[in-house]
């Protein structure tokens, strides 16, 4: 557990390391909180610092809101990346099998249901972090902020994600039955170069689109979901 202090800047780590990697041998041999959790709190911990040393993005990322939509998006988009690498690589579809058949209309409505639900939460969650952090921002705002910069963060890398996945695994790739259609009727003499162009296309229109969506998602967990305020006794 105490590798993933490694994860923090130089100078963090050469003033706050020792103190730090004892905190995280006592929470180990305690037993405390679940070691999954705790890895994932240093590595948020280890991005907001990274972030927070960069001078010119300190103004940015001290919004709770963008904070929030960043962290959210960046495991979703882990999430996805693993799908993406299961679907497309591990277990691919057979070679006369489209993404017009019935399943896997199926499933992609279901997956596009999924996400439209969890960036819902993300805007209630940045909405409760403004709160929290004493922010000016409207709640509804800061949960449009969350929201739309997770749809951001999520369309940059999964459209990363398939350009990697296309040109590492393209003799897998370039037997899916819609991509071997496509290309036949694109023109291009590359089969490479013509996914890596259209994904990248693709995902312009997709990080503006999902941007969108998201803070209009975002919006609306944030003002439907609102953390009760205690009752005076």
């Amino acid at each position: 557990m105490t590798a993933l202090v490694r994860l923090y800047p130089r100078r963090w780590r050469q003033r706050y390391g020792a103190e730090f990697e004892q905190l995280l041998a006592d929470l180990t041999d305690s037993g405390g909180r679940a070691g999954w959790r705790v890895a994932l709190d240093v590595a948020r911990g280890a991005l907001d610092a990274h972030i927070h040393g960069r001078y010119g993005m300190r103004r940015l990322f001290a919004v709770p809101a963008v904070r929030r939509g960043i962290f959210d998006g960046v495991i979703l988009s882990v999430l996805i990346a693993v799908d993406v690498v299961l679907t497309n690589v591990v277990f691919p579809a057979g070679p006369d099998e489209s993404d017009s058949d019935p399943e896997y209309v199926w499933q992609n409505l279901a997956t596009y249901a999924v996400l439209a639900l969890l960036l819902v939460a993300i805007g209630a969650r940045a909405g409760r972090a403004r709160s929290a952090s004493g922010g000016r921002m409207p709640r509804p705002a800061a949960g449009a902020v969350g929201g739309g910069v997770a749809g951001v963060v999520i369309a940059v890398l999964v459209t990363l994600t398939y350009v990697v996945v296309n040109n590492a695994f393209l003799s897998i790739v370039s037997r899916q039955h819609d991509k071997r259609v496509a290309f036949a009727a694109s023109g291009w003499s590359s089969m490479r170069a013509y996914l890596t162009v259209e994904q990248l296309l693709g995902g312009v229109f997709l990080v503006v689109a999902l941007g969108l969506v998201g803070a209009t998602l975002g919006l609306l967990g944030a003002a439907v979901f609102r953390r009760r305020q205690p009752q005076p006794a």
